[in-house]
């Protein structure tokens, strides 16, 4: 797992995994600080070798994610706004957290999951 250095400040803001078998992920779960929230997230990931569009290592974007400013647990069905991505087995995926409830820009984040399977 991966994310902005200690320290940055601003938006972006990113959480990186890279798994070391392709999972297909289904379901993503947050709890945030109230008032410290990522309000809009992208979902990016890079298919696993040999699905999509040949081997390229790209990160494409899976979809997003609004999450309210509570806290409390909130779960997003990680389902494809591309259908040539639906389903699609992974390497890596990225949580890019695009805008923030605190006018500067601050997520502070207790607790995610990531459900899923392996392929």
């Amino acid at each position: 797992m991966r994310s902005n250095e200690e320290g940055q400040q601003g938006l972006p803001q990113y959480i990186q995994f890279t798994f070391p078998a392709p999972v297909t992920p289904k379901r993503l779960l947050l709890i945030f600080q109230g008032g410290f929230v990522g309000r809009k997230c992208a979902i990016d990931i890079i298919p696993a070798q040999g699905e999509g569009s040949g081997s390229s290592r790209e990160w494409k974007t899976l979809c997003r994610v609004y999450p309210d400013d509570v806290n409390r647990q909130q779960s997003f069905e990680l389902k494809s706004d591309n259908p040539s991505l639906e389903g699609e087995s992974v390497e890596a995926l990225k949580i890019v957290f695009e805008e923030s409830s605190d006018f500067f820009g601050r997520i502070t984040l207790y607790d995610l999951q990531l459900q899923g399977q392996t392929v």
